[in-house]
């Protein structure tokens, strides 16, 4: 069985079992043999795994749902939901638009930079450079997320590293930011073994 988000760039999530809301950027379940998958152009594909209370969460991150704090709801959603304690959950960001191909105005720059300075480069101008990969990571490390329990780009190991840029490896993967709107997607997906 599959179940994939029904994007709105927000910061609602499903608990399978519940209602299903109309759209959401976050699913969790507990429940085996089930795989739940996010999608992306240039947004974070997010997976989450809790080993010891077997569940797991997707989520779909892109800059909106990023400042909306959809990592940290599906979190909550694992933890309210499952007992999850946030120490053991397990976070990565597959590929996503990196912080070298990545612009927004000026005025949604200023919310990354709020997050972490770090964020966003060239701020003085109109459209600033944002990394929304940090962001995510410092709003993880901000709610509980233990560092070593995230893995994106920071990893310099390459053969360990899944974080790089959608928009720099046309070979690999779709990207709005690149391809315009005329793009596809890709997914990142995650089970519960029986």
């Amino acid at each position: 069985m599959y179940h994939s988000i029904k994007v709105n760039h927000a910061s609602d999530v499903w608990v399978m079992g519940k209602a299903k809301p109309d759209s959401y950027d976050g699913i969790v379940t507990n429940q085996r043999g089930i795989t739940i998958a996010a999608p992306g152009a240039d947004c974070i594909p997010l997976l989450f795994a809790d080993p010891v209370k077997k569940a797991c969460g997707a989520a779909h991150s892109g800059w909106q749902g990023t400042l909306l704090g959809v990592a940290m709801a599906t979190v909550h959603a694992m933890v309210t939901e499952y007992g999850c304690e946030i120490k053991d959950i397990l976070v990565v960001l597959g590929p996503s638009v990196g912080p070298c191909c990545f612009t927004l105005p000026r005025e949604s720059a200023k919310k990354f930079h709020r997050i972490d300075p770090k964020c966003v480069r060239h701020y003085e101008s109109s459209n600033p450079y944002v990394d929304i990969r940090r962001a995510t990571r410092v709003l993880l490390e901000t709610g509980g997320i233990l560092p070593q329990n995230i893995q994106d780009d920071t990893i310099l190991d390459q053969n360990q590293n899944l974080t790089l840029c959608t928009s720099c490896t046309p070979d690999k993967f779709y990207s709005h930011v690149r391809d315009g709107d005329n793009f596809g997607t890709q997914i990142g997906f995650i089970s519960i073994k029986n």
